[in-house]
Formats: C-alpha cells, structure tokens, sequence
C-alpha cells in the first residue's frame, strides 16, 4: 500500500485502552523504502484530547488522568511547520520543525509505536501509539531527551507498558542517538531544504471516517 504524493492522510495516536487522543491531516510528500514523508503547515487544522472544561493533560497530575472525561478538541497548528517521516517497522518517526521563515529549528524524534497503515478510499491514514519518550535535535546535533518523567510514570500501568517494554523504548531511543551523533539519515541534512509546492491547499480534515478503528501492523 503506497500513498500517492499529495494526498491527504490522517496521522493518529491512541492510548493502549484503544482511546483515540490525536487526528492530524497531513499531505504526503513522498513513499518510498525510507518510510511515508509527510507534511503538515502552521495553520493545518487538528484534533486533540482535552478535558471537558478545555485542559491539555499536562494541567492533570498523572493519576487522576483516568478520572475525567475527555473529548478530541478542534485546534489549529501553529508555530512551526512539521515534516513528517514514518519509518517502516522503527518505533519512532523523525519531524523536521521549521520556523516560518523555512529554516530549521530542530528535528524531534516522537519515540512511538511502528506505524500502521490503513486506506478506506477516501480517507486513509497512519495510526501509532505515541511512547512519551522524546528526543530533542537543534541543527548542531547536540540532542537531549524530552519527557522522560512522563515516560517512566506510566511503566507498568495498563494503558501504557511494561517495565520490560519501557526499556524497550528507551533502547530504540538510543539507536537513533546513533545516528545523531554519526549524521547519519536522516539527520544528515536531507530533506532540510524542503520547500512545499506552492499550489498546496493546507490538509484538510475530513468530516467522516477520522474515527474508524485502530489498524495494527505496518
């Protein structure tokens, strides 16, 4: 299965309770053997879980997250564009954040599930389920982990891992550090001039079938 170049797919993360908690259209840029490239601009509309009263899960201490009531919040993306490499079988995608002027401000490594695809015909997308561990890259390579107190809260509850999977994690997360620090792909400057076709409409989030069940597998 193999997206076609400026197609809108849904990037989506779930919960291990199988809750769906992130939906972000995004336009594919490339398919190939290095993964699905995707890009998603300031302005590109999204979905994220946020209370019922409108607080983000870093305003509730971890062990009452499980307690309120959750709803998918209609937000816009700002700040900074985001290219977006889902690597085939890696438990963690690559983003490049550029400023709006198109200059790098950092790569981001989103520790994560191996992606799944899915394609119903008119929506398609790309489902994982997001680890908490991060890794932080400014253009001089000099990386530092991100979220790790919210990483090791959660090993050995249910919804997430185990401890056994934890270190999983934080395994996968030292092999790309590898590469960081070789500059090696793709954090060898590919991809760091990227500019989006000029005709591009922002991705479109549709308004049916976003919510479909979680796919497995690559």
């Amino acid at each position: 299965m193999a997206f076609t170049a400026g197609r809108d797919v849904l990037y989506r993360d779930f919960r291990g309770n199988g809750q769906l908690v992130l939906v972000a259209p995004q336009r594919v840029v490339n398919d190939d053997q290095r993964g699905v490239l995707t890009w998603r601009p300031i302005g590109t509309p999204w979905l994220f879980r946020r209370t019922a009263d409108g607080r983000d899960r870093r305003e509730i201490p971890f062990e009452q997250r499980h307690t309120v009531e959750w709803r998918l919040t209609p937000l816009t993306w700002s700040g900074v564009h985001v290219l977006h490499l889902f690597r085939p079988g890696r438990a963690h995608s690559v983003w490049w954040m550029f400023d709006p002027d198109f200059s790098l401000n950092r790569w981001y490594v989103n520790l994560e599930a191996p992606p799944a695809r899915w394609d119903d015909g008119d929506v398609a997308g790309i489902d994982t389920f997001d680890h908490a561990l991060d890794i932080v890259v400014p253009p001089d390579r000099r990386w530092r982990w991100k979220d790790e107190g919210e990483y090791l809260e959660r090993a050995g509850h249910p919804d997430y891992w185990t401890v056994e999977q934890a270190a999983a994690i934080r395994a996968e997360g030292e092999r790309v550090i590898e590469d960081i620090e070789a500059a090696a792909f793709p954090f060898d400057g590919t991809w760091c001039d990227f500019r989006p076709d000029e005709s591009w409409p922002l991705p479109v989030l549709p308004r049916e079938g976003w919510d479909r069940p979680r796919a497995s597998g690559e």
